[in-house]
C-alpha cells in the first residue's frame, strides 16, 4: 500500500509526495508511540484517504524530524532521503497553509 499526497502549490501546480510501501515498515516502528501521535494517526488513517490540514502537516513535519533523530540515535538503517522528502513536503504544506489530499493505492504483487 502506498499513500500518494498532494497540495496546491501555485496557481495551477501541485506539490506531490508518496509514502511508498517500502517506507511503511519503517514508519510502523513508531506506531502507537506516545511521542508520535500524528504519525500514528496517519498510519491508522492511511486507508481512509485522509485530508491533512496545515496544522496537522506542521505536527507531522516536526514528528518526522524527531523520528529521524530517534533512528539515528539507535544506529538503525533507514531511508534518510525518503524521510527528508516527506518532511519537506509536510513543511511546505504547513508553511503555505495548504490542505494535503491523499489517496492510498494497493501495491500489485
Amino acid at each position: 500500500m502506498s499513500l500518494n499526497m498532494h497540495y496546491k502549490s501555485g496557481l495551477v501546480r501541485k506539490a506531490h509526495c508518496q509514502i511508498s510501501d517500502d517506507l511503511l515498515p519503517t514508519l510502523y516502528q513508531i506506531h502507537d508511540n506516545a511521542k508520535f501521535p500524528r504519525l500514528t494517526w496517519l498510519i491508522n488513517s492511511i486507508y481512509e484517504n485522509p485530508q491533512i490540514r496545515p496544522e496537522a502537516a506542521r505536527e507531522l513535519a516536526n514528528e518526522m524530524v524527531e523520528f529521524e533523530k530517534l533512528i539515528l540515535s539507535l544506529h538503525l538503517p533507514f531511508p534518510r532521503l525518503s524521510l527528508q522528502k516527506i518532511h519537506a513536503f509536510f513543511e511546505g504544506a504547513a508553511t503555505s497553509q495548504q490542505i494535503i489530499y491523499t489517496k492510498a493505492y494497493p501495491t500489485s504483487d
